[in-house]
């Protein structure tokens, strides 16, 4: 169920990650041995961005729940067309059969020649 797009997104966002934990890991390592003065500020406090990502949490998992409602709906969708799949075939086994069956047969194929 994965596309293409997506895993390349999250490679995307994989590397990005990656690159800001070397550039965080760097400067822990210059504070710590005293190369740098001050640590950087941020641009959202520690509070907002635990915030922002419970409120980004949240809204995935309504997603994730409206997903999965309807993959509910399709799979019993699905499985209602099989089952009438199913009648519709035995249906036509049993007008393909007998000896109504072979005149039904011999009919169609007799109007059809004559058209």
């Amino acid at each position: 169920m994965s596309e293409p797009g997506a895993s390349r997104e999250e490679e995307r966002r994989v590397e990005e990650l990656l690159r800001v934990n070397a550039e965080l890991a760097a400067e822990v390592r210059r504070l710590v041995l005293g190369h740098a003065g001050a640590p950087r500020g941020s641009a959202m406090t520690t509070a907002r961005r635990v915030a922002a990502l419970l409120d980004e949490n949240a809204a995935l998992s309504a997603a994730l729940e409206e997903t999965r409602v309807g993959l509910a709906a399709m799979e019993a969708s699905r499985d209602e067309l099989a089952a009438q799949n199913q009648e519709l075939l035995g249906e036509i086994a049993k007008l393909r059969s007998g000896y109504t069956g072979i005149l039904r047969r011999l009919r169609a194929r007799l109007r059809g020649s004559r058209a």
